[in-house]
């Protein structure tokens, strides 16, 4: 079982432990007490809506999608109306991000929260549109170039819908792991902005350069690469001959950053500057 599934089913109330404990008190007082038959229909078709639910689930925890994800849908269809119906939703999202059909996963998940607000798992439906998008990030291959050369669309996606799981549910037992996948994603703009930067320095478009460098460090707080960016911008600025700007950065830098290894650098610039 995945990590991610070990997490959804520790929390959902559809999971093996829980499902047999989600057919409501009230229906089992009614059943003790010898309800009318329309009573023991109601009964019988959340028990069956109950056990279909918990059929699919079996074959989703074995990975077994192919035969779960129809399961699910059948259950949404021949009982809308009960807890079950929501649930199965869910899961078919889950089997699609399973199946690596971001996409239509992303769709399925935003679809959940939207007609379903006030339901529980809505955070975790959330938490599941952020990493459909994670999953997308460029990652390191032998033959590929390197990550933060590449399209960073799902990055930047990855790290909007993350920080906004964050600031929505802070106590969510999902926020750390958002936490870290947004800090790497985070790292990960910075070093493509940085990237960008000196691709326009090497071509001589030092305006274009400055810009990256400013939305770097702006934009990209906590990713690391501050200091390098303060310096570079600083350099950028002398060479363009606007030495009160270059003098700003060189300081900004000695004075956020006094460890860092660029500081000493931003400092013999200021001696050479006069300050």
């Amino acid at each position: 079982m995945s990590p991610i599934t070990q997490v959804l089913f520790r929390r959902n109330a559809g999971s093996r432990r829980g499902v047999a404990g989600l057919l409501p008190a009230a229906a089992v007082l009614c059943l003790l007490a010898g309800c009318g038959s329309n009573t023991v229909g109601a009964l019988n078709y959340g028990d069956n809506a109950r056990k279909a639910y918990a059929e699919a689930l079996d074959d989703f925890f074995d990975d077994e999608c192919i035969q779960a994800e129809p399961a699910f849908r059948n259950v949404r269809r021949l009982y809308p109306y009960t807890r079950f119906a929501a649930l199965a939703d869910l899961r078919v999202a889950d089997c699609l991000y399973r199946d690596s059909k971001y996409a239509e996963a992303i769709q399925a998940y935003e679809q959940f929260a939207r007609y379903r607000p006030s339901h529980v798992e809505v955070p975790y439906a959330r938490f599941m549109v952020a990493l459909c998008h994670y999953d997308q990030i460029p990652s390191e291959w032998l033959l590929s170039p390197p990550a933060y050369e590449r399209e960073q669309r799902d990055t930047h996606e990855a790290l909007r819908m993350l920080q906004r799981f964050i600031v929505d549910y802070p106590k969510d037992p999902l926020v750390k792991r958002a936490q870290r996948m947004a800090h790497h994603a985070l790292r990960l703009l910075a070093a493509h902005e940085m990237y960008v930067a000196r691709f326009y320095l090497d071509r001589d478009y030092p305006v274009a350069a400055l810009g990256r460098l400013h939305t770097l460090i702006t934009t990209y707080p906590t990713s690391g690469y501050e200091p390098e960016a303060l310096l570079l911008l600083g350099e950028t600025y002398l060479d363009l001959k606007q030495d009160d700007q270059a003098k700003r950065a060189f300081r900004e830098l000695r004075q956020r950053y006094p460890k860092s290894t660029f500081t000493g650098a931003a400092t013999d610039h200021l001696a050479r500057l006069g300050g």
